[in-house]
């Protein structure tokens, strides 16, 4: 039997772009997409914009929702009932899974490029399943504006800062505490002691500290200073490693040991290649009893917000 060889397999499938009227249908969802088109099928790459309407405002809002795969095309007729009570039939149904979502729709009109005449005349919902415009070229357009705007991270932690500028009137505390949000500083030095281990990832065991990040369990805005400063609501991690606990893409259930690590489905194959995979153990038997109470509580809550990206992120059977 012969092999399909990469470029091969790559030109199976097609990328296209997707409007979506948020106004219409309400909120993108990865199953909410219907259509008539005989284009798209099971593997295809879609780029989904979406647009949404003030009634009190002349012109539609443009978004960029991320770029997601077919994963089920099901043929109908399938209702589909808009945000007032009309229903429309279409012949398919498209189950999608993430490929790259930002953490909100992108406002297109961040983009220096965007012209609201021009994204209607190339997106509008009578387009849908078309190639992505070449000239421009809005697959860079698009790609540019997900990897400058598809994590909130920086506006969080300038958020978080600032409260911290404002809340906390004591110089010394509020230094102790900006460095703990950072992963630096004493709540870091806490962590390596706590665990007994020396600068190490607790979970691939990297020992160059500057590639190490104290990172929290519990999201620092839902904490009190209190926990901020807890060194059982911490791990220290490799900065990969990190990344994707802090996204929950990867988590820990408890397992006879410890803790053993969970990854999401979308990132299995990408991360294999880094030595991180499902089933590696989290050695806990350093800590105390006390402290490892405080250390499942903190993990519980991770996991739960793991599992809730996985329901977020999972398409229909």
């Amino acid at each position: 039997m012969s092999r399909l060889t990469p470029s091969a397999y790559t030109d199976m499938f097609r990328t296209f772009f997707a409007y979506h009227l948020t106004h219409v249908f309400g909120p993108f969802g990865l199953d909410s997409y219907h259509t008539n088109s005989e284009k798209p099928t099971e593997g295809d790459l879609v780029y989904v914009l979406s647009g949404n309407k003030d009634p009190d405002v002349p012109g539609v809002d443009y978004f960029l929702e991320g770029v997601f795969r077919i994963r089920r095309r099901k043929v109908g007729p399938w209702p589909l009932k808009s945000i007032h009570g009309e229903t429309r039939n279409y012949k398919y149904r498209l189950s999608m899974e993430p490929v790259r979502r930002p953490d909100e729709p992108i406002a297109l009109e961040r983009a220096g490029w965007y012209s609201r005449k021009e994204i209607h005349r190339y997106f509008s919902s009578g387009q849908n399943f078309n190639p992505l415009p070449t000239d421009p070229d809005y697959k860079s357009r698009l790609d540019e504006l997900l990897a400058g705007y598809a994590s909130n991270e920086a506006d969080t932690l300038t958020y978080d800062l600032a409260a911290l500028e404002r809340d906390v009137p004591d110089e010394t505390e509020r230094d102790v505490l900006t460095k703990a949000r950072i992963g630096q500083g004493k709540f870091r030095a806490d962590l390596v002691v706590s665990w007994r281990k020396g600068e190490v990832c607790v979970l691939t065991g990297l020992s160059v500290p500057e590639m190490l990040i104290a990172s929290h369990i519990k999201p620092w805005r839902d904490c009190t200073n209190e926990e901020r400063l807890d060194p059982m609501n911490g791990l220290l991690l490799a900065a990969h490693v990190d990344k994707l606990f802090d996204r929950y893409l990867l988590s820990f259930k408890e397992s006879r040991n410890g803790f053993e690590s969970i990854l999401h489905p979308r990132v299995r194959s990408a991360v294999a290649a880094l030595g991180i995979k499902s089933g590696m153990s989290l050695d806990t038997r350093y800590l105390g009893f006390t402290e490892e109470g405080r250390l499942k509580t903190y993990m519980a809550e991770h996991l739960k917000r793991h599992f809730e990206l996985l329901e977020q992120d999972q398409p229909s059977v």
